[in-house]
């Protein structure tokens, strides 16, 4: 029987709607420039690389002066766009606690938003947050499954899982975890519904 519900953020309860976007145009940059960069040292800083670490190479790269007050923009910056709940996932995981569920976000992300939450109205919407950076693990690596599981003291299969992703929708089903890739909301709710955790729509 499921028990908990856990769900991935960037992709499912955020869509990083202008996340490369944005923070081009604040730089005056080509945007497709900036997110090849972006995305090249994402792994590490989702690890835990330090702020200057990640976004002054990136600056240098673009020509422009790794100043402490533009890493310190771009950080934050690059948070709150991630920390932006789209309206139907969040109404989800709403409906998921009143039908008595545990719900966790599990996320690959830098330690800039886990410090960002504490600003955000949402933070008390899910029981649980594990962010990559914070964990020093992040998905699909098992140990970032493990940790999950064994913070909320349930078996593998007693916890079902919701990421946009492939590879860590597979790595979840290998450890254990009952796990479904996201498409949508509508599409969450039928396979919950079919795992009995929550009623089939009307």
């Amino acid at each position: 029987m499921i028990r908990a519900v856990v769900l991935d953020l960037g992709g499912v309860l955020a869509s990083g709607e202008g996340v490369t976007a944005e923070p081009a145009a604040l730089l005056g940059v080509p945007e497709e420039e900036f997110a090849r960069l972006y995305w090249e040292g994402r792994t590490d800083y989702d690890l835990g690389l330090p702020d200057s670490a990640y976004w002054g190479p990136l600056l240098e790269a673009l020509g422009k002066p790794a100043a402490v007050e533009t890493v310190q923009q771009l950080a934050k910056l690059d948070a709150d766009l991630w920390l932006r709940l789209l309206p139907e996932p969040r109404q989800l995981l709403a409906d998921l606690r009143a039908a008595g569920m545990t719900t966790a976000v599990l996320s690959n992300a830098p330690f800039n938003l886990d410090m960002g939450l504490i600003e955000t109205d949402f933070a008390d919407e899910a029981d649980y947050w594990f962010v990559s950076a914070s964990m020093g693990v992040a998905k699909p690596e098992k140990a970032a499954f493990h940790r999950v599981t064994e913070v909320l003291e349930l078996a593998p299969g007693e916890i079902a899982f919701l990421d946009d992703k492939d590879h860590n929708v597979e790595a979840a089903e290998r450890y254990g975890w009952r796990a479904h890739q996201w498409t949508s909301a509508d599409d969450a709710r039928a396979w919950l519904a079919s795992l009995g955790v929550l009623a089939p729509a009307s």
